[in-house]
């Protein structure tokens, strides 16, 4: 009874979502959903899913090793991401233990079109790396190309989240040829890499309820590594950099600030002595934006995504997430959100859009995407034994599916929009291109006159997208 009432409750609020959501118009410029054709079958292959569980797409780039003219696309997953949210809540409400945590291990693919329109070759498995039952490393959270300072050989760097957040990297993409390149010896991950002045720098943030949990910056040149700032540019509330943006000449960083909202500073700029500036402060638009997490470089303006947890403060109602943008006299305002000046209110006038997930300028055009909690809601249902694992020790019923509901609900999915100028917004998708199971589009690579997308499916596994935008 207990159960059915939670998931009456949860229908409900998915009822008021069918009845509010707005539809953005389509513009035939650009890409459309239709232009998106799916080129990856159900985390990659469904022997591996039903094993290993490869939910996200978490990490995307695409690499060209010295000496060869063609390159891939690569992307780094993220494992069982559901099963391990279900895991800590456990754990916080004392039913369980952070140590008993299942992890499952992760894995880098890259694409062989040459072989298979679907075909993803493994060039890395963490079963190599760690041992069965003794799993730590929950997923490759970020990549990125570096061509170093230190020896002039362009390497794709692999960031990792677990138990130790780790940085992996090669110079051929090949399989068998990884090396470990650093190990920061803490709990979380590096959120985010990015090139600034010829330097690689790393942003590190936890956001697991155990170890140090502290916003820090490290930096490399490809041989040594050192750290920048360690001490959440003195704020104990940060607990986490969730991004790095080289602009204007200088390094900006976003927080995780769960207290206050995220805050935006400056650093490393031309004069290296100055001290940090803070740019935004209390989440900018809202305190309940809790991170800035989605940078992208659009007109010479520096734009900004947050995350938010739309439960963890209803007074303030349900919300979504917000996007602002800062000029090169760091002034900001607010495109998407309260009094914005496009008019759309956080989340494109949706509030289950609660993160601003992924940016990207693509053939003249700025892509945005998000994460729709609409979906994640039918990922509660359809998981309810082990939501009420999480609370209850002695759980005993059976999960629900989602079929039943998908029916009803318009705007489950992930949402992409375009523009050309930040004032006026299209929409390409609402709806995860069809499958709703996408609640997430985690990642965007630009390649040519491709775009390549990464989603979030904890039903079906990750789903790799492709649009070609030449005539």
């Amino acid at each position: 009874m207990c159960r059915m009432k939670k998931a009456a409750s949860l229908l409900c609020v998915l009822l008021l979502v069918v009845g509010c959501a707005p539809v953005l118009p389509e513009n035939p410029e650009g890409l459309t959903a239709g232009d998106f054709e799916l080129i990856s079958l159900s985390g990659f292959d469904p022997e591996d899913h039903a094993v290993d569980k490869n939910d996200y797409a978490w990490a995307m780039a695409h690499f060209v090793p010295d000496g060869q003219e063609a390159g891939h696309v690569y992307v780094g997953t993220g494992n069982d991401m559901i099963g391990l949210i279900y895991q800590g809540i456990s754990a916080v409400m004392g039913t369980g233990e952070l140590g008993d945590i299942l992890v499952l291990p992760p894995e880098i693919r890259r694409y062989r079109p040459d072989i298979g329109t679907t075909h993803w070759e493994r060039v890395f498995d963490y079963r190599d790396v760690e041992d069965e039952g003794e799993f730590r490393t929950i997923g490759f959270r970020y990549m990125t190309t570096y061509r170093t300072a230190y020896d002039g050989v362009n390497y794709l760097y692999a960031a990792t989240m677990g138990e130790q957040a780790k940085l992996w990297r090669t110079s051929t993409g090949e399989p068998g040829e990884w090396e470990l390149a650093w190990d920061s010896g803490a709990v979380g991950s590096v959120r985010w890499m990015e090139i600034h002045r010829g330097i690689l720098y790393l942003a590190l943030a936890n956001e697991v309820p155990t170890g140090e949990q502290i916003g820090k910056i490290w930096a490399t040149d490809g041989n040594e590594f050192w750290p920048v700032m360690e001490d959440g540019f003195g704020n104990p509330k940060n607990t986490g950099v969730m991004f790095l943006a080289s602009y204007n000449d200088w390094l900006y960083a976003g927080t995780y600030n769960t207290a206050e909202g995220y805050e935006i500073w400056k650093l490393e700029g031309p004069d290296n002595d100055t001290a940090p500036r803070l740019i935004v402060a209390g989440g900018g638009p809202s305190s309940a934006n809790e991170a800035a997490i989605t940078p992208c470089v659009f007109d010479d303006q520096l734009y900004i995504g947050s995350q938010l947890n739309p439960y963890a403060n209803l007074s303030r109602g349900l919300k979504g997430a917000d996007i602002i943008r800062i000029n090169s006299e760091d002034e900001w305002e607010i495109v998407v959100g309260p009094d914005s000046l496009t008019g759309l209110n956080s989340g494109f006038n949706n509030w289950p859009n609660t993160y601003i997930w992924s940016m990207i300028v693509h053939d003249d055009w700025f892509y945005v995407a998000t994460y729709n909690q609409v979906s994640a809601f039918f990922n509660v249902l359809e998981n309810l034994d082990k939501v009420i694992a999480a609370f209850l020790p002695k759980p005993g019923s059976r999960s629900m599916r989602r079929a039943n509901f998908f029916e009803i609900i318009w705007y489950a999915g992930a949402d992409m929009y375009k523009t050309q100028d930040a004032l006026t917004w299209y929409r390409v998708t609402n709806n995860g291109f069809g499958n709703v199971g996408n609640y997430g589009i985690r990642t965007m690579v630009s390649v040519g006159d491709e775009l390549y997308v990464g989603t979030t499916n904890p039903f079906d596994g990750l789903e790799i997208w492709r649009a070609n935008s030449s005539p």
